[in-house]
């Protein structure tokens, strides 16, 4: 038999799930945005990786032609240093694409 107490507890049950419903919505579109937000961080990492990198590289030239302008003992040992770690990498890309 139902009783308005039975009445009452499906009624309280129903707005329960209805406001834990509500809750999973809008905790999947903050997921969704969260999401897409570390997307686009993800692009802003690799954009800025890349860039340090093309600064890096740019700093080796600046050293190298300075190195390269200087005469002094030290300036030279670092042109031979900079010379050989070159020749390294030459070497290695040559090493891989004689795998190839």
């Amino acid at each position: 038999m139902v009783t308005i107490e039975n009445v009452q507890h499906i009624k309280d049950l129903q707005q329960q799930v209805k406001k834990i419903f509500d809750q999973y919505r809008s905790i999947e579109k903050e997921n969704a945005q969260l999401k897409k937000l570390h997307q686009q961080l993800e692009v802003e990492k690799q954009s800025a990786m890349n860039e340090v990198e093309t600064l890096r590289e740019q700093l080796k030239t600046v050293k190298l032609a300075q190195a390269l302008s200087g005469a002094g003992d030290q300036d030279q040992r670092q042109l031979k240093l900079q010379i050989n770690s070159y020749i390294r990498e030459i070497d290695r890309c040559l090493a891989l694409l004689n795998k190839d």
